[in-house]
C-alpha cells in the first residue's frame, strides 16, 4: 500500500471538515473527550480487508494485484437532544453540507491523495451518547470505503 491510513484519515477530514456549517473536524489523532463545538465531525479508521491475489484481476487489468479496502467512520454529531424537530433540521442540514463534499470528489485524486483508485461511502442516523453524566446527540455516522492498491 503506497499511502497509509493516517494519510487518509486526515485527507477525509480534511475534504469533509470544509463542508458548510460545521464548527469542528477532527481526524482520528486529534479526537477530544467531549463535545466541543457542534455540529462536530470526527474522522477514525474502522476496519479494512484484502482480495485475494490472483492473475486474472478484472477489476484492474493488471494481473496479480491486490486491493486493499479500508473502512473510515466519520461521525457527525449535528446537535445536543433537546426537539426533534430542530434537531432534525441541523442534522439534515450538516448531511446536506457534507454530501456536497461527496458529490465534488468526481474526478482523481479522490480527496486530493493520490493512491485512492476508488470509494463508496452511505450515512445512517445515529443517536450518539456521550460524556459522564450521559448526554444524548442527534447525529450520522458516514461509512466510508476507501479502495488502495
Amino acid at each position: 500500500m503506497a499511502i497509509t491510513i493516517a494519510q487518509i484519515c486526515d485527507a477525509i477530514e480534511t475534504a469533509l471538515g470544509a463542508a458548510t456549517g460545521l464548527a469542528r473536524s477532527e481526524s482520528y489523532d486529534e479526537l477530544t473527550d467531549g463535545i466541543h463545538d457542534l455540529p462536530m465531525l470526527q474522522v477514525y479508521p474502522e476496519s479494512g480487508n484484502q482480495d485475494a491475489f490472483t492473475s486474472t484481476d478484472r477489476t484492474t487489468f493488471r494481473g496479480g494485484v491486490r486491493q486493499t479496502g479500508i473502512m473510515i467512520h466519520a461521525d457527525l454529531y449535528a446537535q445536543q437532544r433537546a426537539h426533534i424537530g430542530e434537531d432534525m433540521k441541523a442534522l439534515v442540514d450538516s448531511i446536506d453540507a457534507i454530501t456536497n463534499i461527496f458529490e465534488a470528489q468526481d474526478t482523481k485524486p479522490y480527496f486530493d491523495l493520490e493512491g485512492i483508485k476508488a470509494f463508496r461511502w452511505r450515512w445512517e442516523r445515529v443517536t450518539f451518547v456521550y460524556g459522564d453524566p450521559q448526554l444524548t446527540y442527534v447525529g450520522a455516522r458516514f461509512y466510508i470505503e476507501v479502495r488502495v492498491f
